[in-house]
């Protein structure tokens, strides 16, 4: 059985935590390509679906800003 068919994959828990568990990873990469984090990064970051998650993975690899990899902030940096 794949990742996409076994049931536990598809549990609301389950695809919660996956999620959570992307976004911790990726946070940690833009700390470390980045430096310190503004607020509205993990403000995005909490609301964002696993789909925004893995294109923002796959920005990350090229773009040289925070915005280049998140889209444009909506507040104070």
């Amino acid at each position: 059985m794949g990742i996409t068919t076994d049931p536990f994959y598809r549990h609301p828990m389950v695809k919660k935590a996956m999620r959570d568990a992307r976004a911790k990873l990726i946070r940690g990469q833009l700390a470390t390509k980045f430096g310190k984090l503004p607020k509205w990064v993990d403000e995005r970051l909490e609301k964002a679906k696993s789909d925004e998650i893995e294109r923002w993975s796959k920005k990350l690899l090229t773009a040289g800003t925070l915005e280049g990899v998140l889209g444009k902030s909506h507040g104070p940096k």
